[in-house]
């Protein structure tokens, strides 16, 4: 821990106010007590792609599906220490995983023998399976050398491993690269195993609640209780440096008339009001915590800025996609709380009804659905051909429901088109493309899910361990 007076009164500002920027906060300041830091979020909730809200009617507004897994361990330490108690508010999947295969018309359960409405996946299956996991467990769960490996997709990768390529059509197989956002593309064969060994066979859990007051505000409320400060619809526009150090940054305001709290989502490039650029300058470090299309916004005519930055033009994102809709009558499958392998572009549904108590207890609630997926491939339809192609694939699975029918009391369609909400693809080739941490400014470094980290998959673990590892980083530089 950094105790000092000269170090108690570092100031360091943090530009993102999702999940790696809060992470980089609480850490600094549960190890420098008394700093000065800061967090400037361009929304007007804190949380980034994590984040949710309410609307007008009262009902939970997310960017999509989340799956907190019990494998995220950095991120439920932090919890912890901001006080929360998982008691109550993480609901287990049990471990049950339910698939549609359109080819055999039918529902199975990826848990051999589970006693449920649906058959398992045939018994020969599983021992494929398991014969291709025995002769690759070594590289799955202990080589170092598996980066080599980036250059390959897993499909390709497996089956040239012994993975019987037959079983590479199923639904199941193929959610590899759906739960990466990476469909239609395929996903680099490091990449998964690294998923692998980050997630093994790890239960996840469902949030019994909104993901914005039960997840996120803790940690901010953490955060401003160990003395950060955060400022909400701020977004840096420039980083001031002088060839060595940043020094400071210039923030502006979204412009409030191309988007009124909550109404209409931003599009692209988020513009600023011009008169409200203003410079914070005499930082001692700073963190961009920003998704990786808005990191590509900065200093566009700094050469120098970008020569240590270059690779990223390598790197590609994806617009998802979510629906939310909120039903009279239950619609989904007997038994079913998630269903994956639907048709594109979405390819999971799940269910809320018996997970989150607000609406397992209201009678008037029959469903409270949410697909998720992304749009490539779908760019050019309407947000109602959109729907209807979403409905037509959920009615091919047996026992499910038109929701159209049921009576929709709400609902809520999310194109995640804009910079600020984009998903890195973690298609092959590209990790030696991700920046790490360290920059070439001595004072600057980087946090996000597309940063290089341990986890490497794009998600809420590596965001947060992506954070932890700037904050190290900051406070390195500073002894």
């Amino acid at each position: 821990m950094i105790n000092s007076n000269c170090d108690r009164m570092k100031k360091i500002v943090i530009a993102g106010g999702g999940l790696a920027g809060i992470a980089a906060g609480i850490s600094l300041l549960e190890n420098m007590p008394g700093a000065d830091v800061s967090i400037y979020n361009m929304g007007h909730h804190p949380g980034g792609r994590a984040a949710s809200w309410r609307d007008l009617k009262g009902f939970n507004i997310d960017h999509g599906f989340h799956a907190l897994f019990a494998s995220y361990h950095h991120m439920r330490r932090m919890l912890k220490r901001a006080g929360f108690s998982e008691k109550n508010v993480f609901v287990s999947n049990k471990y049950i995983d339910y698939f549609y295969e359109e080819s055999k018309e039918d529902i199975f359960s990826m848990t051999p023998n589970l006693k449920s409405f649906y058959p398992s996946y045939p018994f020969s299956m599983y021992r494929k399976m398991v014969s291709f996991g025995i002769k690759n467990s070594k590289t799955f769960y202990h080589d170092e050398d598996i980066e080599k490996y980036d250059d390959i997709c897993y499909t390709a990768w497996a089956v040239e491993h012994g993975f019987p390529k037959e079983l590479t059509s199923m639904r199941w197989f193929r959610f590899s690269q759906d739960a990466l956002f990476n469909w239609p593309y395929e996903v680099s064969a490091y990449i998964t195993i690294k998923g692998m060994r980050a997630m093994g066979k790890s239960n996840f859990f469902f949030i019994n609640g909104n993901y914005g007051e039960n997840i996120i505000k803790p940690l901010t409320d953490y955060f401003e209780k160990l003395g950060g400060k955060i400022f909400l619809r701020k977004k840096i526009v420039e980083v001031i440096h002088d060839g060595q150090k940043t020094t400071g940054i210039k923030i502006g305001d979204p412009d409030g008339k191309l988007y009124e709290f909550n109404m209409m989502p931003w599009k692209d490039v988020v513009s600023v009001v011009p008169e409200s650029i203003q410079e914070i300058n005499n930082i001692d470090s700073l963190i961009l915590a920003v998704p990786i299309d808005c990191f590509k916004e900065l200093n566009q005519e700094d050469d120098f800025f970008w020569n240590g930055f270059k690779s990223v033009e390598n790197l590609r994102t994806v617009a998802s996609l979510s629906y939310q809709v909120w039903t009279k009558e239950p619609v989904m499958p007997r038994g079913c709380i998630t269903i994956n392998g639907l048709d594109e572009p979405m390819g999971t549904v799940a269910d809320y009804k018996s997970v989150v108590d607000e609406y397992r207890n209201n009678p008037e609630i029959g469903s409270a659905l949410e697909w998720v997926g992304q749009e490539t491939s779908f760019e050019d339809k309407t947000d109602e051909e959109l729907k209807e192609i979403i409905f037509n694939a959920f009615m091919k699975v047996p026992g499910a429901k038109d929701p159209r029918k049921a009576g929709i009391i709400n609902e809520s369609f999310n194109r995640n088109k804009a910079h600020y909400d984009r998903y890195l693809l973690t298609d092959p080739g590209t990790v030696k493309f991700r920046p790490r941490t360290k920059t070439h400014f001595k004072n600057l470094f980087l946090a996000g899910d597309w940063i290089r980290h341990n986890v490497e998959m794009p998600c809420m673990e590596g965001a947060v361990q992506s954070g932890i590892n700037a904050a190290n980083e900051t406070m390195n530089y500073f002894s």
